[in-house]
Formats: structure tokens, C-alpha cells, sequence
């Protein structure tokens, strides 16, 4: 499928952008005129390569323009939820002022333009904000997590939302960066706990903390050891065999579904992505366009730990799955994801799970209702039925450790043996 463009093409196209949402020479110079016009040319340019029509973005760049007019002190700071509340307000205002009654949803569109304008230039913040001391080490850490320390996309921004919070809590105490001790960190966990935090949210706090005072020692921010003085607490770990359908019964799910339904045609190729090579819904979301080698018949998976690449052999069976799914399902867009959303505006289809899940349990030939992850769990029970080690499991499903496939050893005690080439034939 022929696909070409992306959001970078609006980059290098962003002064045609303006001139194509609008007709009339006054429109187009009082847009021009107004502040920060390469970045609303590229944030405008990206609504339309998502899909939008050109009318939506039209209204959006009109809006957009007042945003820019009633919250132009920007800075390196977060623009936060109070700022946009407050500056909405003064939009309303000025529309009483010059004679129109406003709409009653003039002031919401503002406030949703606004979040969605902040978020694409990274500045958007729910919680207060920062002093400038912590602001300046948040946005150099998180500078750090993307272009030095290799973190991917979700880990970037689960770990600064981690940070973020921490730095809050401090602020709120009036500890400065380079006081914080190891005492400090104690209080804050401790008042997570009392909030409901589970062991592995405290665990998961634990080592996003320890992470980032490592680099606020190289920083010399602070150097109170807290880089190695942090230890995790080891959450209890579940020792129950994994919940999954049989492969019997996964075989006939897959054979149940009717190619020629849009929403059937799109779950068969997911169903055997996750099923014949065990893949994690985020790995199977961020499959593109030329991770396909078709030529060769290879397909690349990006890994959800450390985005570590795998290649396997394109089974037949999901090849061709795939090819007619992006023949007859997948709309045509800029967009390079395989699996996109079914409506405009096209986006990777990320909340896939859902719908997968409806799909496979409105079937009813499983025992039991299960969601994509339970198919990786039923992958990993075939390949030890037909005798792979588990060592060769791990190495499969992308796992490091073999400590994170022993569960599976409770399965089928009888499998555990050494095989001398692991193969996928003879797995369908």
C-alpha cells in the first residue's frame, strides 16, 4: 500500500499551511502576523496529516489565534490548568467588551485548543508549578531520558510524571534539590501509601527516583548518595499459572472470523500477531509500514522493554492476513502505523485492546473471557507443550531473564526439556 509523507513534510511545506485553510488576503496576513507562526504551522499541519478535515482545522487555527493573543508570556515554564482556566476568562471578557454576546461554549473551545496547543509544544502541566531551580532539572532530565539514557516514548513519560511529582511534593516542603535526603524520600513514599499506593507503584517510584538522582549527582545537584542509598522494595510476585485460552480453542476463534467484516478482517491479523509470535499490545501498535519486509519476508518488532529489535519469519498464514487487511480495511493516510483507527482523524490505533477483546469474547467459543495479553500467554504454553526450553521462550517473547518465563514451567512439568534448533514450524 502506497503510503508516503509524514508530519515532516508540514515542517518543510509550513508556509503553504495558512494558505490553504484560507481564501481571503486579510485572513491569510492576520494570521501571518500573528505570534509564533512556524510552530502553529506545524501544530496545524500535524491536525491535518491525523486526518482532520479542513474546515475543523480552520476553526482550530482561528481559535489557536486567540490563545496565543491572551497567553503570549511564554517561557521555558509549564503552562498550567489555572493559567488556561484564567485566560479563557479574559477571552469571554473581551467578547462582552466589543458588543457580541458569546457563545456559551466560546470559553470551553478556548480551553481545549489551549491544552491541545501546550501539549504539542510540551509546556501543558495539570499541577502547579514549579520553582525554576526544579523546572530547570525536570526539563533536563527529561532531555536526558530522550536523547541520552535511550528511553522510549511511554517510559519517558511515565518516569517524568514520577518526577514531576516528587519535585511537587518537595516544593510543597520547601526542600530545595541539593537538601533532599534520604529521610525526605522516606516521607514522600510514605504519604503515597497512605494515599493507596500499591507495593509495585512504590517499587516502580523507587527506581524512577533512583534513576534520576544519579543524574542530579553528575549534575552536582545533590550529592547525598541517594543514587545508591534508594533501594526498591521487591513487590510479591504471583505465582498462579498464567490464565489463557487453550491453542485448540484459539485456533477456531481465529478461524471463526469473517474476513470480509472491516472490524473481523483487522482482529484476525492482531489475533495471530499476538498468537504466533506472542507479541504485547505496544509492540503490535507500533508495528509500521517498513517494519513489513515483504521482499524477504521478514517482519521487525520493536520491543516494549529498552525498544530492543527482533526479526522473525513472516508465517504465511499472518502475512497474508495483514495483506488484506491493508488492502480492503486500512484507510489510506500519512500515517506509517499498520493498524490505524477506523474513522478520521487517522491516528495508531492504540486503544486497540478493547475492541479486540470485544471481538474475541463475543464469539463465545472460549471457555473464558480474556483480553491480546492472554493470547502472548497462550503462545508461550504451546511452545513449551511442543518441548521449547524455556530459555528459548524468553528469548522468543523478548524477555531477558528466564526468571520471567518459569511461571510457564508450572504449566507442563513434562515439557521441560532441551531442544537443539527452536523453530515457528509446527507451531499452527
Amino acid at each position: 500500500m502506497s503510503n508516503s509523507g509524514s508530519v515532516d513534510d508540514f515542517r518543510t511545506a509550513a508556509p503553504r499551511v495558512i494558505e490553504g485553510l484560507f481564501i481571503h488576503r486579510d485572513a491569510i496576513a492576520r494570521h501571518r502576523a500573528a505570534p509564533m507562526l512556524s510552530e502553529r504551522e506545524t501544530y496545524l499541519g500535524q491536525l491535518l496529516v491525523l486526518g482532520h478535515k479542513r474546515k475543523f482545522v480552520a476553526e482550530r487555527a482561528s481559535m489557536l489565534l486567540n490563545v496565543v493573543e491572551h497567553i503570549h508570556n511564554l517561557s521555558n515554564t509549564q503552562i498550567t490548568e489555572g493559567a488556561i482556566t484564567s485566560a479563557a476568562m479574559r477571552f469571554a471578557r473581551n467578547f462582552n467588551n466589543h458588543g457580541a454576546e458569546p457563545s456559551k461554549s466560546a470559553s470551553r473551545d478556548f480551553m481545549a485548543v489551549a491544552r491541545s496547543w501546550f501539549r504539542h509544544l510540551g509546556l501543558y502541566s495539570r499541577d502547579v508549578p514549579l520553582s525554576y531551580p526544579a523546572e530547570r532539572a525536570f526539563a533536563a532530565f527529561v532531555h536526558a531520558m530522550r536523547h541520552e539514557l535511550g528511553y522510549l516514548p511511554s517510559s519517558i513519560q511515565s518516569s517524568a510524571s514520577a518526577v514531576r511529582g516528587f519535585l511537587i511534593w518537595a516544593s510543597s516542603r520547601q526542600l530545595e534539590l541539593s537538601s533532599v535526603a534520604l529521610c525526605d524520600l522516606d516521607d514522600f513514599l510514605t504519604d503515597g501509601k497512605a494515599k493507596g499506593w500499591q507495593p509495585r507503584t512504590v517499587s516502580g517510584q523507587c527506581q524512577v527516583l533512583r534513576s534520576f538522582f544519579r543524574y542530579a549527582e553528575r549534575r552536582g545537584w545533590n550529592q547525598n548518595g541517594l543514587g545508591k542509598a534508594i533501594k526498591a522494595p521487591l513487590p510479591k510476585i504471583r505465582v498462579a499459572s498464567p490464565q489463557c485460552p487453550s491453542w485448540k480453542q484459539l485456533r477456531r476463534l481465529i478461524a471463526s472470523l469473517d474476513d470480509s467484516k472491516l472490524s473481523q478482517c483487522r482482529a484476525k491479523a492482531v489475533l495471530l500477531l499476538a498468537s504466533v509470535y506472542g507479541l504485547r499490545r505496544s509492540e503490535i501498535v507500533r508495528l509500521t509500514l517498513e517494519d513489513l519486509d515483504w521482499y524477504n519476508e521478514i517482519i521487525t518488532v520493536r520491543r516494549s522493554k529498552r525498544g530492543r529489535l527482533q526479526q522473525f519469519p513472516l508465517q504465511f498464514e499472518v502475512g497474508e492476513a495483514i495483506i488484506h487487511y491493508l488492502r480492503t480495511v486500512r484507510p489510506a493516510c500519512k500515517t506509517r502505523s499498520v493498524f490505524v483507527t477506523m474513522h478520521r482523524p487517522y491516528r495508531p490505533a492504540t486503544n486497540i485492546s478493547s475492541a479486540i477483546r470485544k471481538t474475541i469474547n463475543a464469539r463465545g467459543i472460549l471457555d473464558q473471557p480474556c483480553g491480546l495479553h492472554a493470547l502472548r500467554h497462550a503462545c508461550a504454553t504451546e511452545l513449551l507443550r511442543k518441548g521449547t526450553s524455556l530459555r528459548g521462550i524468553a528469548d522468543f517473547l523478548g524477555h531477558r531473564s528466564i526468571r520471567s518465563v518459569s511461571v510457564y514451567a508450572r504449566c507442563d512439568l513434562r515439557a521441560l526439556r532441551e531442544v537443539a534448533n527452536f523453530s515457528l514450524s509446527g507451531v499452527l
